[in-house]
Order: C-alpha cells, then structure tokens, then sequence
C-alpha cells in the first residue's frame, strides 16, 4: 500500500512533458480529465499540436474547448512579447513571408505563406486575409498551420474587410462594407458558427455614412473602429464609425473638439493600451485618447502627448504595442527596418527584418511591411 502511494506521488512530481509521454506510452496510466487539460495547458503550444494526434479527446481538448484556448492564448501574451510582421512583394501576388519575432531568439519564426490576399486584419493570433481583387478571403493560423478559405460572396462588390472578436459570446466575424455601401447590403460571416455557413447580409452603414472611404482601421474590445471620409459640398470631411461586433450594428464615435473633421485626414487610429486612440506624425506627436462613461453613454477625448518632432516625415505609423511603443515602418520600403518609439520614455528601438527575407528575392525591392504588434499563440481549429 505504501509502494502504492510512492508510486502515485511519483508520477505526480513528473515535469508535463514527461507526465504526458507517460500518458501516451502506457495506455493504462489513466488521469482524471481534468487534470490532464491542467497538464496540456502547460505544454508549448507546438507540442499541442503534435499532441492533437494521439486522441480525439486530446483533438478536441487543444482545438475546441474554449476555456482551453483561452488559456493558450492568455499564457502566450504574458511571455516575452513577440510581434509578427508580414513582409510582401507586390511583384508576387500569392506569397507573404510572416516572420514573429521576439527578444528570445528561440521564439523567433519565420515562413512563407502562399494565400493570395491584398489586405490583411488581425485578431488573437488568427489572420484575415482578403483579396479584393478576386473577392475573396482566408484566415490563417500560424499556430496550426491550417488555413479556411471564406465561402464565395454572392456578389462581385468590391469593398472593404475588416476582421473582430467577441469575448462574451466568443466568436471570430468578418465584416465586409461595399465600396458602395448605400447600395448594397453590408456582410459579416462568423468563423466555426456550423449554423451560419455562408455570409449574412445585416443592417446597412448607410444612414450614418453616405459616401465612404476607409483609411484607418483597429480593433478594441470587441468592437472594430474605422476611419471614413465623407463628400460635403465639394469638400471631404472624415469622421470614425464603430461596428460592434457582438450586435453587428454601426455607431458614430465623436471625434475630439479641437481636432477638425478635415484635419482628421493626416491622423491614424490605434489602440492605446485598451483604449482608442488617435495619433498624428506630421512634424508634430500628437495622441489623444478617447474615455468612455459606459453608464452616462457618453465619450471624452483628451491629449496625452504633443511633441515637436523632426525626422519622422518618412516613418508611417503602423500600430501600438501593449506597451505604449508606437511602431513605424520606414518610406521607402526596402530597408525592413522597423521602428518602435517610446512617447513616455522619448526612446527608440529598432528591429531589423533584412536578414529574414530571403536574399535570392531582393532585399532592394520596394516591400510592403505590415506588423501586428503582440501576436498571440492560439490552438483553436479553423474547420
């Protein structure tokens, strides 16, 4: 009986990876199912994706539970930050190369991804990627290497993509806005929904936008803010739209008092630190930021930063870390060099992409970089 005891705390005090490649040799070493998902949940995400294979328990723990999922997720943005870049040659139409990297060199991936796609969105480690040209998308996994092309729209519309997620009801939606959206009826398709397997027509933007132009796009807390222009008597004047991506309706954001609706042109949305956000890097830093009463339902802005500024008239800005660092990518597009300034601090930092892109393709080339700053690890199945 004592054996007995010693055995158990034995296997107990085994490291995960051990404890699991127990499991897997001896068949007869049967664990409780919620101490095995504790245990998965401690393993690197690219064993769990080995690991899918040995069960369909196992399959559906790593790439179907929720809660699961979450907790990938979540452990994987409490690591070390890593950000992934896209790297694209116009002159090659169907590949991206997507490099993740990281300040630990053994987090630092690169690989080719051959979707054909013009604009990419990103949320929770997932990737939209939409063609407008041929009308049609994918989302990608880097984590499982899957990829799930979007059905076939019904229409031959160009327009817009944009990609969110809803924490509460925990869902992936795509939202597509026609170029003509007082025409025809906006889209949204929901990823892993097996009752809504085609796109969905749903109210249309048209009251609140009747000429529309996108600019600027982020996505915050389940809601997906875009930046439009609008045609008013010969002049364009700009405005920022909300799509709630849980109602799947579109709301009006005021914009900041001092800020005019013509000046809103030479600013970029972002999400600071939670919060929207709009920044200015025209020989000047400006950011303001937008708080929200959810009781009274009422919106302020405030300035947080404003500093004269040389030298960045050819950096264009591309997104926010966790952090605060605000990332840019350098005009012209061939040094892959990319930038990541500190408002608070009033410090630099650079990350040099050259030696991830393949120097048989030309590093000299006019690439486009885009970079998704905080990627995160997500085993959830795409199909």
């Amino acid at each position: 009986m004592k054996r007995g005891r010693e055995e158990k705390n034995h296997e107990t005090s085994l490291s995960p990876s051990r404890l699991c490649h127990r499991i897997i040799s001896n068949r007869n070493f049967n664990i409780p199912l919620d101490l095995t998902v504790e245990i998965l949940k401690k393993l690197p995400a690219k064993s769990l994706v080995r690991f899918k294979c040995v069960s369909k328990c196992w399959s559906s723990i790593i790439s179907s539970r929720k809660d699961f999922i979450e907790s990938i997720v979540t452990r994987s943005l409490t690591q070390p930050p890593r950000d992934a870049h896209l790297i694209k040659d116009p002159d090659n139409g169907t590949e991206c190369l997507l490099v993740i990297s990281s300040p630990c060199p053994q987090l630092t991936h690169k690989e080719s991804v051959s979707i054909l796609s013009t604009a990419h969105e990103y949320a929770r480690g997932l990737f939209l990627c939409w063609s407008n040209e041929h009308h049609e998308g994918a989302i990608y996994n880097p984590t499982t290497r899957q990829s799930f092309n979007l059905p076939k729209m019904k229409h031959s519309h160009t327009g817009v993509c944009f990609f969110g997620y809803e924490p509460l009801e925990d869902q992936y939606k795509v939202l597509f806005i026609p170029d003509q959206a007082h025409e025809q009826a906006c889209q949204v398709f929901t990823l892993g929904d097996p009752k809504a397997k085609q796109w969905r027509s749903i109210q249309n933007i048209e009251p609140l936008f009747p000429s529309l132009r996108f600019c600027s796009t982020v996505f915050i807390n389940g809601a997906i803010y875009f930046l439009v222009s609008i045609k008013v008597n010969n002049t364009t004047e700009y405005k920022i739209a909300r799509f709630d991506v849980r109602d799947e309706k579109f709301y009006h954001v005021d914009d900041p008092k001092t800020v005019t609706l013509m000046d809103l042109c030479w600013y970029d949305l972002i999400n600071y630190q939670g919060k929207l956000g709009i920044i200015c890097c025209k020989q000047r830093m400006e950011i303001w930021i937008m708080e929200e009463d959810a009781e009274k339902k009422t919106q302020r802005w405030s300035k947080i930063f404003y500093y004269e500024m040389e030298g960045f008239d050819n950096w264009l800005v591309s997104d926010v870390t966790r952090a605060g660092e605000i990332v840019f990518f350098n005009e012209p597009r061939d040094t892959l060099r990319i930038c990541y300034y500190d408002p608070k601090r009033n410090s630099v930092r650079y990350v040099d992409l050259k030696d991830s892109y393949p120097k048989e393709r030309g590093c000299d080339k006019a690439l486009l970089v885009r970079t998704f700053p905080d990627y995160a690890e997500n085993t959830m199945c795409l199909y």
